[in-house]
């Protein structure tokens, strides 16, 4: 399976829409994008369109979300479907990551989350 990634601004965050299977051969895909287009410390991955997410995948994202963190920013998940979702449950991350329902909800600010 492929991995197509898009990429837009919205309301100050860039987010990445995440569509196909991310795995152990489309996570580079992924990497060079968030590389390439995440030039700020505040992103969003719209994982709306992912059916499918592994452990190299989860480890990217886990990645990312640290290396945001540290830099006083935040990646935000939104839309993981039930499988990849299931993945996040199961790695016991749902506590860590910041996950929303919609691209939308992702991407509001709130009082306590600054963009």
């Amino acid at each position: 399976m492929e991995l197509n990634v898009g990429s837009e601004v919205q309301q100050g965050w860039r987010v990445l829409a995440v569509a196909g299977e991310l795995d152990i051969d489309t996570v580079p895909v992924l990497a060079a994008r968030l590389d390439a287009d995440v030039t700020g410390v505040h992103a969003v991955l719209d994982l709306s369109g992912l059916q499918f997410m592994d452990s190299t995948g989860l480890a990217l994202v886990l990645e990312w979300h640290r290396k945001l963190a540290d830099a006083g920013g935040q990646l935000r998940i939104a839309a993981a479907q039930p499988p990849v979702r299931r993945l996040f449950d199961l790695a016991d991350v749902t506590g860590v990551l910041n996950l929303h329902e919609t691209v939308d909800a992702a991407v509001q600010a709130s009082a306590d989350t600054p963009r």
